[in-house]
């Protein structure tokens, strides 16, 4: 007879960081076409990764999105937009 074990509120929070690891390097890779030990090595060097590592700060329970916006402030990271038309114009972006 097998017993079930549950895992352990430890072992959640591992499964969940690494998740978010992964997640982060994919979107670095996505937005800004790193390759994968760049992205990598971004995560893994950063102050964002330190936090998400520390259970007591609970960002592991926050989506990799979340963590990710976290990296990119930290690391002076924004998104670029293309403001081309589709008649290949660059147009000004728009003020408010």
């Amino acid at each position: 007879m097998q017993t079930k074990m549950t895992p352990t509120r430890h072992q959640i929070a591992e499964l969940l960081i690494d998740d978010i690891i992964s997640e982060m390097a994919r979107f670095l890779m996505e937005d800004y076409g790193y390759s994968l030990e760049k992205a990598l090595n971004e995560v893994y060097t950063s102050k964002t990764l330190e936090l998400l590592q520390d259970e007591k700060t609970e960002l592991y329970i926050q989506s990799p999105s979340y963590n990710y916006d976290m990296l990119i402030k930290e690391k002076g990271l924004y998104p670029t937009y293309d403001y081309t038309g589709s008649n290949g114009i660059v147009a000004e972006p728009e003020t408010t």
